[in-house]
């Protein structure tokens, strides 16, 4: 939690991702993470469309969140989204701002994709 804490605290929002995994009391909803994890896709993509950025993160105290918003059990929160504009690097710790500035790459199709011949 600590490495994202450096950073996310000057996020302009934090957005708690909650699944709620039952459709009612008799019913589980096996769908709830992947339709979650469908509205922070789109909601990500929609952001960057407005000029802003997002950054999913998995380290957060679920039960602090859930305690905090006073979910039920049949609620859980799945990631936290950052939402905002970027800051300046140089305010990032050493490094924080050596990984900001550093090149990216993407790994090639082959790694991502599985084909059965």
């Amino acid at each position: 939690m600590g490495f994202n804490k450096a950073w996310a605290d000057t996020a302009s929002v934090l957005i708690a991702s909650v699944a709620k995994l039952s459709i009612d009391e008799t019913r589980e909803n096996p769908w709830a993470r992947y339709d979650l994890g469908q509205a922070v896709a789109h909601l990500s993509i929609q952001a960057q469309h407005d000029g802003l950025h997002t950054h999913q993160m998995g380290g957060f105290d679920g039960a602090a969140i859930a305690a905090a918003f006073n979910l039920t059990e049949d609620q859980t929160v799945v990631t936290v989204t950052a939402l905002g504009v970027l800051g300046n690097a140089d305010d990032l710790t050493a490094e924080l701002r050596e990984r900001e500035v550093a090149p990216r790459s993407c790994k090639p199709l082959t790694e991502l994709l599985l084909v059965n011949d």
